[in-house]
């Protein structure tokens, strides 16, 4: 048996060793955590963050240190939209002649193999890797940064084990979620019309296999060739929808899609009316399913991947959906089920599988709008930042896919506008935010989320973001 003295000193003993356990439980303060100096600091790997600290790191030239920053494993797949969202059907700049908006984005597609416009998402992350090896990014995964604001500056960035110290922050997060936790104002949805609870619809961007792209366009022509279904489907968008709406879902309806290369563009809705026909769903702008005029790519020689199938959300939804990492829903899984029973009553999609993506085409969510210079739809229209501020020209449609609820009016026209880098630098003097949450407020967000647009802002601001540490000046003294 145990003496009283013996039985004290291991209840002693037991105490200490249970206090050491509860301290090690408690979280260290910020001052505790190791800090890591680093000159250029993106955080996110959409593809314009991941252009921005290429950039950067070919500005330094060896001589500074870039790091990108992702809260996604090592494993998945590098790229954000590109490659985890699915979205192979690459933008376009849409003035004469269809020129890239700026050579890195013309880089980025050679190296990825890009015959003209499908891009193959392993293909686009091998690329995306080795370019930004060879430029001498450090690429950090699974971590999730918070920023430290003193005056005008981001001083620190914590993480669950350490914090950065960076002359220049980039957030290139979708929903540029450090400039959220920076204090930086911003709208949510299309507050700046009135409507906070509206956003652009999201989209599980599927892939089919096996298939090609000219049994896709012979799968069409089945529903284009038959005058009694048309008819039928012609008569079901009128009941539907209000004379204006039908008349645009009407656009176009009895032309063919356009195979070119390596990728086709669907004109008519007749593909889509058919399978609301086949759901038992009207086919309406707004709705909460919609089978859009789809834009395909082929990723592969008997693999299509599809944009065009929209769910129309509430902001709130579009929130959980985010939390959830942007993963299908079961709606979503349950429809993407339902379209490929429909696929294969077709002769030429009899063993045709339907592919979910790994995540959700998430359009525009959050917009920052304390930048310097804000890009709104009246500047655009008007022609965009003055020439000498601009860093390029692009053309592109106000583009509002699957419609925007509760805006009755039309969108402006397409149109060819100068941008700059005044709607991603902001009053903090060291901290710029890149990609579809960036200074384009209201209306303008339908244009400003193009991807080829970002990836040069990206671009330039990691070329910006070397200049300034060369320097030792704030990002915003650009030259």
């Amino acid at each position: 048996m145990w003496s009283s003295a013996g039985i004290r000193i291991f209840t002693l003993g037991l105490c200490l060793g249970l206090l050491g356990w509860v301290w090690q439980q408690q979280p260290r303060s910020h001052l505790e955590l190791p800090v890591t100096p680093v000159d250029v600091l993106v955080y996110g790997d959409e593809p314009a963050g991941v252009a921005a600290a290429i950039q950067a790191g070919r500005g330094l030239q060896g001589n500074g240190s870039v790091l990108l920053v992702r809260p996604q494993p090592e494993w998945a797949w590098v790229g954000g939209v590109w490659t985890r969202g699915g979205l192979a059907y690459l933008d376009r700049n849409q003035m004469r002649g269809h020129p890239p908006a700026c050579g890195f984005y013309q880089e980025l597609l050679v190296a990825s193999q890009v015959e003209r416009i499908a891009a193959n998402p392993g293909a686009m992350d091998w690329a995306m890797r080795t370019l930004l090896r060879e430029a001498g990014v450090e690429l950090l995964h699974q971590t999730q940064l918070t920023p430290q604001v003193q005056g005008q500056r981001v001083v620190r960035l914590t993480h669950a084990q350490g914090q950065f110290q960076a002359a220049v922050v980039i957030d290139a997060s979708p929903e540029a979620e450090l400039a959220q936790k920076a204090g930086l104002r911003y709208e949510k949805g299309f507050a700046g019309v009135g409507l906070p609870e509206v956003t652009l619809a999201v989209s599980p961007v599927f892939e089919l296999a096996p298939l090609t792209l000219t049994q896709l366009a012979a799968l069409e022509a089945r529903i284009l060739q038959n005058p009694v279904l048309m008819q039928e489907l012609r008569n079901q968008i009128r009941r539907e929808n209000t004379p204006a709406d039908a008349d645009f879902l009407l656009r176009n309806f009895h032309v063919p899609m356009q195979v070119q290369g390596d990728y086709a563009d669907i004109y008519s809705t007749a593909l889509g009316a058919a399978y609301h026909r086949f759901r038992g769903m009207p086919l309406r702008l707004g709705s909460p399913v919609f089978l859009d005029r789809g834009n395909v790519a082929a990723i592969g020689s008997e693999r299509l991947s599809f944009n065009g199938l929209l769910f129309q959300l509430p902001t709130r939804k579009v929130e959980r959906l985010i939390r959830n990492h942007r993963q299908p829903t079961p709606v979503m899984l349950q429809e993407l089920r339902h379209l490929q029973t429909w696929f294969r009553r077709f002769p030429e999609a009899q063993q045709v599988e339907v592919f979910p993506p790994l995540e959700i085409y998430v359009r525009h969510l959050v917009t920052i709008t304390e930048v310097l210079e804000p890009l709104d739809v009246g500047k655009i229209l008007a022609g965009g930042v003055p020439p000498g501020e601009a860093i390029g020209e692009f053309r592109y449609a106000f583009d509002a896919r699957g419609g925007i609820p509760g805006w009755a009016h039309p969108l402006p026209p397409t149109v060819t506008f100068r941008y700059g880098v005044g709607s991603s630098l902001t009053r903090l003097e060291n901290f710029a935010v890149i990609g579809g949450a960036a200074g384009f407020p209201g209306l303008a967000a339908t244009v400003g989320r193009i991807e080829e647009r970002k990836v040069c802002t990206g671009a330039y601001l990691g070329k910006l973001a070397a200049q300034a540490v060369y320097n030792q000046q704030p990002l915003t003294e650009r030259r």
